[in-house]
């Protein structure tokens, strides 16, 4: 389970005794997530597995690539307004994340984007995110929805022949006031947490206080969530799960196919089909044949060979079992029949495809949905913070006003072809100008006063809804 879990594994200080908390997480999903990462970065075959497909990481970046494929991002009042401003700088500096974070999220089930406070060439400060995998934190607590309400992580730093750990634990009550724990263990061994000393005793923990609640609530462990949006098929806890964990066994199928595939190519060898009973185990596990099965015997011809069972190589009948597995992968996690499997076997009916078509369009609106719900959180946590620590004025700002994400003309949908029919439907008269135009730029088109926005912004010589019913 990462530093946090080899630490208070292998020290007398245990889980519970650093965060005053227990590790809620089963272990069942403990070993779940262990595999999924051991998975994404398996790359050496062994006797009866070869990972040469390496069908975790692809799974992983043909979603990822996906979802961002044409993604853009902006703060619509970056030029108006200097909240707008500082907040376009940390939407940039986020983004340069997005790719890796919507990869751990895949690849665990679940990532934590830390905001840092991060000085500019200016001399301004924003806040940059940190990444915190799934296998590096311990999670302490959460609420009916799954939501983290109390977390623990871990920071080490190397001075000399000595290791600090930093232990930090945040928790959040029920009126959303967040509260940070931290605690500091010096080592002499990397694998340790060691005795805890205090936290000036480096300099960069100096000013930290042991305990601390922010003056206003939060809402949150101050941490922004990523979070698969399928099930829990593990242990139907409220713990997230890899999105490629519905394939793990027909991966693990296709590792041993390609093991065996592979076996059958090496200079054609033969195999030798024998009953069970001219079989025994070894002390070290390994099969193999009674000594007395085979007699040597004199005065016989040299040419006399072996005569073994040895069927023709078997290609075809591997790669069509591949090929099913590959099909059933696309299947279970919701992926275009192609993007894995051989493309040439893509279904030809007009039903088929559009089913196929639909089932990976829901997969990659999901994890956009993610994104787009994680990029809100983010930018209003910056902005509690951002007022508590004196970064940014106190004005309000409100977030889905102002963010603007877009997906572009991807495999989703064809936001050209959509302003044309909506223009098209305006001109008929079946639809209001303001609903249109809040469409393109990704604008609230709910209420009269969202559509008063649009006509303030996009329709200055239409602001009289008179005006407005003439252009109709």
């Amino acid at each position: 389970m990462g530093l946090v879990k080899v630490l208070t594994d292998q020290s007398i200080v245990s889980t519970a005794e650093g965060f005053g908390q227990a590790d809620i997480t089963s272990e069942a999903m403990q070993s779940a997530i262990e595999s999924w990462i051991a998975e994404y970065f398996n790359r050496l075959p062994i006797k009866d597995s070869d990972p040469c497909m390496r069908m975790a990481y692809t799974i992983v970046h043909k979603l990822e690539k996906g979802v961002f494929a044409e993604y853009k991002s902006d703060i619509l009042d970056k030029e108006k307004t200097a909240k707008g401003a500082w907040m376009d700088q940390n939407l940039t500096r986020l983004d340069l994340q997005k790719t890796a974070a919507m990869q751990w999220m895949l690849i665990a089930g679940e990532c934590l984007l830390k905001p840092v406070p991060t000085k500019s060439p200016t001399g301004e400060t924003f806040f940059a995110p940190r990444l915190i995998h799934r296998n590096n934190m311990i999670v302490l607590g959460r609420d009916p929805d799954g939501r983290i309400t109390a977390i623990g992580t871990a920071e080490q730093t190397a001075t000399g022949s000595r290791y600090y750990t930093l232990l930090e634990k945040r928790s959040v009550d029920f009126n959303g006031y967040l509260t940070i724990t931290n605690k500091l263990f010096e080592s002499y061994d990397r694998n340790l947490i060691g005795r805890r000393v205090s936290l000036a005793t480096l300099e960069q923990y100096a000013a930290l206080p042991e305990q601390y609640t922010y003056p206003r609530p939060v809402g949150s462990v101050g941490l922004i969530t990523l979070r698969t949006p399928s099930a829990n098929c593990v242990d139907g806890t409220g713990d997230a799960v890899s999105i490629y964990e519905p394939a793990m066994g027909l991966i693990r199928n296709i590792n041993q196919n390609e093991a065996q595939l592979n076996d059958e190519f090496t200079l054609g060898r033969h195999r030798i089909i024998a009953s069970a009973e001219m079989l025994k185990t070894n002390a070290a596990g390994e099969r193999g044949l009674v000594d007395n099965v085979f007699a040597g015997l004199k005065d016989i011809h040299s040419d006399m060979q072996i005569t073994a069972f040895s069927p023709q190589l078997r290609d075809e009948p591997y790669e069509r079992r591949e090929q099913k597995y590959l099909r059933a992968i696309e299947n279970q996690i919701g992926m275009k029949r192609g993007l894995l499997s051989n493309a040439q076997e893509v279904e030809k009916t007009a039903f088929e495809v559009a089913s196929t078509a639909g089932d990976y369009n829901l997969s990659l609106i999901d994890l956009q949905r993610v994104w787009f719900d994680a990029v809100c959180e983010y930018l209003r946590l910056c902005d509690v913070l951002g007022q508590i620590y004196g970064y940014c004025d106190k004005s309000y700002w409100e977030i889905k006003d102002q963010l603007s994400i877009t997906w572009g003309n991807g495999i989703l949908y064809d936001p050209d072809k959509q302003w044309a029919d909506d223009c098209e439907m305006v001109r008929m008269g079946y639809l209001r100008p303001e609903i249109a135009l809040g469409r393109k730029y990704d604008m609230p088109t709910e209420t009269a006063e969202d559509w008063k926005k649009i006509r303030k912004k996009y329709m200055p010589n239409a602001n009289d809804l008179e005006d407005v019913e003439r252009l109709r």
